[in-house]
């Protein structure tokens, strides 16, 4: 046991045993093999804006035109208001046309005429009209657009007599960003 008593109390001993730790700290640290990492999750929240337009007119007729003849103008006005959160962009849009003879004699024109002015929108055959983009509305804002119709007085052909058309106008709201 004197050996192992010397062996303990030598500094060889204490210097072998430091060396042993230090290099199980440095191999520990160096080869651990630890890998650190973060993530962090984001939320968040959408909710789309509402789009509602308003009609002064609603499936109603805008220009009371029956008994009309050559050389007569109607007219008639709509108010149409976007009482949703956001902006919109309007296209009026025609379909469902009839008598297609008498559509191709009455002369059509769509004006803005809000706050008193006048804005031409679209002039042309009421046979020919498709659609017409009215522009941006913004929330809660209405434009007043008027209607004429007007037959020419050169247009009294014998077979127009007693004809008859008529059409459907839908009044198409998009939302800014989205696709029509």
């Amino acid at each position: 046991m004197d050996r192992l008593s010397i062996l303990l109390h030598s500094r060889r001993w204490l210097l072998l045993a430091a060396l042993a730790l230090v290099s199980l700290a440095l191999g520990s640290a160096i080869f651990s093999g630890a890998s650190f990492t973060s993530t962090s999750a984001n939320s968040a929240s959408l909710a789309a804006a509402s789009v509602q337009l308003s009609s002064s007119a609603a499936n109603q007729a805008i220009v009371a035109a029956s008994g009309m003849k050559p050389g007569e103008t109607r007219q008639g006005t709509i108010v149409i208001g976007n009482k949703g959160a956001a902006a919109v962009t309007v296209v009026l849009k025609a379909s469902g046309l009839t008598g297609s003879a008498l559509a191709a004699a009455i002369d059509f024109k769509l004006e803005d005429v809000t706050g008193g002015g006048s804005a031409q929108k679209w002039s042309g055959k009421l046979g020919a009209f498709g659609s017409v983009d009215l522009g941006a509305f913004g929330p809660a804002t209405s434009r007043a657009y008027r209607f004429s119709l007007s037959w020419p007085s050169a247009a009294d052909e014998a077979s127009l007599q007693g004809a008859s058309t008529s059409l459907t106008f839908q009044w198409h709201g998009t939302a800014k960003g989205e696709k029509a």
